[in-house]
This record gives structure tokens, C-alpha cells and sequence, in this order.
């Protein structure tokens, strides 16, 4: 963890001027605290972009959400997952002074997030609201801490809000910004797979405890879509099967990241 008063901190990008200082004002328990998180989330995961300042900060955020009550707790991972899934599009170089910080908050959020996610009140700990857009946007930033981060980037990115269309590009050049999963997955071949049940404890599985998540906080729109995200797709240009991913990550290489 290095140090809030090192000088690195004014060198480290974000969307914001003074994010150094809400986190600053964070760790010191100043203002309010879900208001001062809300700002840094947005200044770390402003459209959807990677800011270096996340992996420096990810371990002052792992041991504040260490002493926070579940609610708030369950807020801060809410806010910062999108930061987090990020990196799953603009992974840190290893052996790096950025890689060593972002893994050492991560190692930290995924204690506090899998206590969240096996907790079988999840729910009533995120609280409602009317769209439900709080346990869903809960759910995704699980999957940026404990689960594939690309996996989590592209479903916040590429999913519609009824979860019923991607995105997809073959490695042979072909490409579509509009995929339904209603009414193309015959065009495509799709094949879905089959998710087992959750035990509501283990989180080795990721298809597995995703859906059980998602079940748990009563989103069963994402879950009717959830086999064919973790399945696979035949490109109708080349006739080559792949994973679902694999066209995901393919289409994020070359229209997010530079790729």
C-alpha cells in the first residue's frame, strides 16, 4: 500500500483533479461516506475507461471496506467494480509496481466480497430499488473481484438492459455490433450451456455461483440469457466455432482498447 502522502499520487491519471483527495478523505472517515464514494467511482471508471490511479487505491479501499458495516461495504464494491473490470480490458503489465498494488486490493476486496456473495441475506443487505439496477450492477462488480474481469467488462459494456443482445468478432476478420439472443441464436448456431445448481458457498465455478447470485438478488432476466454468454457461437463467415468470450474479447481488442 503506498502511502496517501508519497508524491506518485499526483502523477497517477484519472478523471478527476482532486481523486487523491476523496480517497484521502475516505480513509479518514471525512464527509460523507457514500457521497465521497460515489465521486471516486465516478473519477476511476469514468466511460468505461482504465485509470492507473484504481491499482494504487484498490488497496486503501480493501482495508476500509474491511471495517465497514455489510451495507456499506456491499456499496463500496457496488461503486468501484467498474473500475476494477476495467483492467480486464487494459491488464497491467506483471512484475510492475501498478500490478503488485492492484492485486494486493484485490486480494483484500475478494475477502470481503465473498463473505457478501455466500451471504444468503445478499438482498435484503443491498436494499431495493425500483429498476433493481443496484443488486444487478452488485452482481457484476462480484464478478470483476472474484471472478474474470473481461468477463465482467463486456457484460457491463455490451449487454443491453434486458440482457438479450451482445456484441461478437470471429479472429477472421468477421464482426457484428448487434447479436440477439432471441432471435439469432439459430443464424449463429448457438449452443448454450448447461449451468448446475449453486450451493451457495463455493465460488470456483464462475457460471455457477454467477447465476446463483443472480438468482439470489431476483434478476431472472440475466439468468434466461446466462447459458449462451458461457457457451458457444459459429461464425457465419468462416464456419469456425468458438466460445462466446472469445468473440467478446476479439470485438473489445478492436474497438475499445486499441487491439
Amino acid at each position: 500500500m503506498i502511502s496517501l502522502d508519497y508524491p506518485i499520487w499526483k502523477e497517477l491519471g484519472s478523471a478527476g483533479s482532486d481523486t487523491d483527495e476523496i480517497l484521502r478523505d475516505l480513509m479518514e472517515g471525512k464527509g460523507d461516506f457514500r457521497e465521497n464514494m460515489e465521486e471516486l467511482s465516478w473519477d476511476l471508471s469514468h466511460q468505461a475507461s482504465w485509470y492507473d490511479m484504481t491499482a494504487y487505491a484498490l488497496p486503501h479501499l480493501a482495508a476500509l471496506c474491511a471495517g465497514l458495516s455489510p451495507e456499506d461495504k456491499a456499496f463500496l464494491i457496488k461503486d468501484i467494480g467498474m473500475a476494477i473490470a476495467a483492467e480486464g480490458a487494459w491488464p497491467l503489465e506483471p512484475d510492475t509496481e501498478a500490478f503488485r498494488e492492484f492485486q494486493e486490493g484485490l486480494r483484500g476486496l475478494r475477502r470481503e466480497t465473498e463473505k457478501l456473495v455466500t451471504n444468503p441475506d445478499i438482498a435484503a443487505i443491498l436494499g431495493n430499488d425500483p429498476t433493481g439496477e443496484r443488486r444487478e450492477v452488485f452482481a457484476l462488480s462480484a464478478l470483476a473481484v472474484l471472478g474474470n474481469r473481461m468477463h465482467a467488462y463486456g457484460m457491463w459494456n455490451v449487454f443491453s438492459s434486458d440482457w438479450d443482445e451482445c456484441i461478437g468478432a470471429c479472429l477472421c476478420g468477421w464482426e457484428e455490433g448487434v447479436i440477439s439472443f432471441r432471435t439469432d441464436k439459430d443464424y449463429f448456431s448457438m449452443e448454450p450451456v448447461s449451468i448446475a445448481p449453486w450451493d451457495g458457498k463455493s465460488i470456483e465455478d464462475e457460471p455457477v455461483w454467477f447465476q446463483g447470485l443472480l438468482h439470489r438478488i431476483g434478476n431472472e432476466e440475466a439468468i434466461r440469457f446466462l447459458p449462451f454468454v458461457y457457451g458457444t457461437c459459429v461464425c457465419p463467415d468462416c464456419g469456425k466455432r468458438a466460445a462466446y468470450w472469445d468473440w467478446l474479447a476479439k470485438y473489445i481488442g478492436y474497438g475499445w482498447c486499441g487491439g
